[in-house]
């Protein structure tokens, strides 16, 4: 009967909690109510009055967003404009995600660009000092709502670790070891979905707190140039760009040169050989000898 009775409770959790994880259309609707539903604050409550595990703090109109960018510089030395920049970031109590520095040489201009993450209440002010430090080709910037996201995973969080701890309570009021193990299964498994849980929430928050910016500075030579806004601009436009391709004609023609001078070789010596076989081939003319004479 104990074991039964164990073994009935494990059920319960178990469909309380799946209950929860599978209800994403609810939480569609305001929030997925838990141990007493929304809290009057219109955030999740999270039963007992303990923290929601890995919340981030939301935006002032009370939304959760995502925001990511792209801007590009020119600079007259992109490498020591990448340096500088980077300690703007680091001193706004931001970081970088990655770096990548080329420097000048016979093929390519110098460049840099960085994977900034910049804290979201200081993104403005972070960007205009970078901005400070070059010349600004284009910006763009692009945001993301996520607050229902986040509002669900908050929910699927609190009932998880609700679940977890009255397992944790029935571990200790296990009387077989059938019922100890039962309890340790369904524990193990909730410990483990709580944990990705955990894991998707951090790093959701951290996409929150920190938006990412992709920061690429070039040299004024390698900036591309404006577009034309007038007739005669768009002529010389247009014949500097039919001389351009003129000299990549030539260049990749005298690259291509020797290798069509061997090739004009090979088919050379493969048609003499076809010829000499067709000679061979040929048969001998047969001379008859005339008849006897009688």
């Amino acid at each position: 009967m104990r074991l039964a009775a164990v073994a009935a409770v494990v059920l319960a959790l178990a469909g309380c909690t799946s209950g929860s994880g599978g209800s994403d259309s609810g939480s569609s609707g305001g929030g997925i109510a838990v141990d007493g539903g929304k809290a009057p604050d219109g955030g999740v409550a999270s039963g007992g009055g303990q923290p929601v595990v890995g919340e981030a703090p939301e935006s002032a109109d009370g939304r959760d967003v995502v925001v990511t960018g792209y801007l590009s510089m020119v600079a007259d030395d992109p490498l020591r404009a990448a340096d500088r920049a980077r300690g703007v970031i680091e001193q706004a109590g931001g970081r970088l995600d990655g770096i990548t520095k080329e420097p000048k040489s016979e093929y390519q201009d110098a460049s840099s660009q960085l994977i900034a993450r910049i804290p979201s209440e200081r993104l403005d002010d972070t960007l205009d000092d970078v901005e400070a430090l070059g010349s600004v080709q284009s910006l763009s910037t692009s945001a993301n709502d996520v607050t229902q996201q986040t509002t669900d995973l908050d929910a699927r969080i609190t009932s998880l670790q609700s679940s977890v701890d009255r397992l944790r309570q029935l571990i200790g009021s296990a009387t077989t070891t059938a019922d100890l193990i039962a309890i340790e299964t369904a524990l193990s498994e909730r410990e483990a979905n709580l944990e990705s849980l955990t894991a998707q929430r951090d790093y959701l928050a951290d996409q929150v707190d920190y938006a990412t910016m992709t920061i690429a500075f070039t040299t004024p030579a390698g900036a591309p140039d404006a577009p034309p806004t007038d007739f005669w601009g768009a002529v010389v436009a247009g014949f500097s760009a039919l001389l351009s391709a003129l000299g990549w004609t030539l260049i990749a023609i005298g690259a291509a040169l020797p290798w069509l001078v061997f090739l004009a070789l090979l088919g050379a010596l493969a048609l003499l050989i076809i010829r000499l076989v067709r000679r061979n081939r040929r048969p001998k003319p047969t001379i008859e000898t005339p008849p006897a004479a009688s």
